[in-house]
């Protein structure tokens, strides 16, 4: 009788990008050649729990593990012990780590447990923030976890920085661009009830920033642009759209600068498509990053974009669906920001451009088949035994 490939997923970082992007995985490969685990943490948020019903109902099984991001001895061999313990008892013909943490975890306890086809995809690489001695560090670590990966899955910017370390021969590296779902990505009336909430009128026009508040999302150097815009334009206000650690710090810099009736923090919003709907310019202001899922449905939803330059070869084009600035560069960021604001022509041009450049190079369907032709490849490795569909 045929079986079915079985694949295991371990994720930690289990919200925004990286577990919509697990999501995508589990809920749209075949469920006639997989068989599909995931092993994952709800440390970092509660809304994990709905894409687990969502994972679940595509027929995964989800086992709930507690990892943490931050590096602590004694609870990571924990975490090792129960995957290798978890390995030991289930076979599995495929593992695909995700993330740094899981990475390592996950791809070492395959390896000691024989696992035949080990995956591991970064979500950026850790080394890809770090500077110095840490860089080389972390480079290092992953120099040596490539030595029992069979394939390492990036995004563009992600093969150029691995290259750029030595990671992994080329051969390892197998490039698969991040996509969304476009039938998720309904339009919304601009007159929506995040517009009602904040009492925006048709006049004044917006400038959104979405993604976790944190330290890779370079808040401040968005926060400081907008004060410096807000100075020169009265009908311009800036939102600040999800949640995260730095919340409580980055409302209190707002508080400092007086200017909480100009800049709104929004939470994490549910109905994204009104963000978008309100926006007329999308700013991402990262310091590292792979390929941003924001980026993606900002094109989608026809906005021209605002970014620090990471080497988004092939997606963000200067001057043509977005203005590219190296990070730190406020002064800039503020310029381009200000010139788009005066020139509707040019944001529509750009949005334009930017949605077919989406459709006509970021299909769902490759994202999906790409990884499926990943996991299948060592089929006849793997079916020498069993059988497989």
């Amino acid at each position: 009788m045929l079986r079915k490939y079985k694949i295991l997923y371990g994720l930690e970082a289990a919200d925004a990008g990286t577990l919509k992007h697990l999501t995508y995985l589990v809920t749209s490969i075949s469920a006639e050649l997989f068989d599909v685990t995931v092993i994952l943490s709800t440390q970092r948020s509660t809304r994990v729990y709905a894409d687990i019903e969502k994972m679940t109902a595509a027929g995964a099984k989800i086992l709930v593990m507690p990892m943490k991001r931050k590096i602590v001895a004694w609870q990571d061999l924990k975490c090792f012990l129960t995957i290798w313990t978890h390995l030991r008892h289930h076979t599995y013909d495929i593992v695909h780590a995700h993330s740094s943490k899981a990475g390592i975890l996950f791809r070492l306890a395959a390896w000691l447990n024989q696992v035949p086809l080990i995956i591991y995809t970064p979500h950026c690489f850790y080394f890809q923030s770090k500077k110095g001695i840490k860089k080389v560090f972390f480079a290092s670590v992953e120099r040596i976890m490539a030595l029992i990966t069979s394939y390492i899955i990036v995004a563009n910017n992600e093969k150029r920085s691995a290259l750029e370390q030595n990671v992994a021969p080329a051969a390892k590296l197998v490039n698969i661009n991040n996509a969304i779902n476009f039938n998720e990505y309904p339009q919304a009336d601009p007159g929506n009830k995040l517009t009602r909430r904040l009492k925006i009128t048709s006049d004044q026009m917006v400038v959104a920033a979405i993604g976790r508040l944190s330290v890779q999302k370079n808040w401040p150097m968005y926060i400081k642009t907008a004060a410096e815009v807000i100075r020169e334009f009265e009908d311009v206000i800036f939102l600040i759209v999800g949640d995260g650690e730095l919340q409580d710090e980055l409302m209190a810099v707002i508080k400092n600068l007086e200017m909480e009736s100009r800049i709104f923090f929004t939470g994490h919003y549910t109905h994204i498509a009104e963000v978008y709907a309100l926006a007329d310019i999308i700013v991402s202001t990262s310091l590292w990053e792979g390929l941003p899922y924001v980026l993606l449905e900002a094109m989608w939803y026809k906005k021209p974009l605002v970014a620090t330059n990471l080497n988004y070869r092939n997606i963000l084009f200067e001057a043509e669906n977005a203005f590219l600035v190296e990070p730190g560069n406020d002064k800039l960021l503020a310029a381009q920001i200000k010139r788009l604001l005066l020139d509707k022509p040019k944001r529509r041009a750009m949005g334009e451009l930017g949605h077919q450049l989406l459709k006509a190079n970021f299909s769902f369907d490759f994202f999906i088949k790409k990884h499926e032709e990943v996991y299948t490849q060592y089929a006849d490795i793997l079916c020498k035994q069993v059988p497989c569909l």
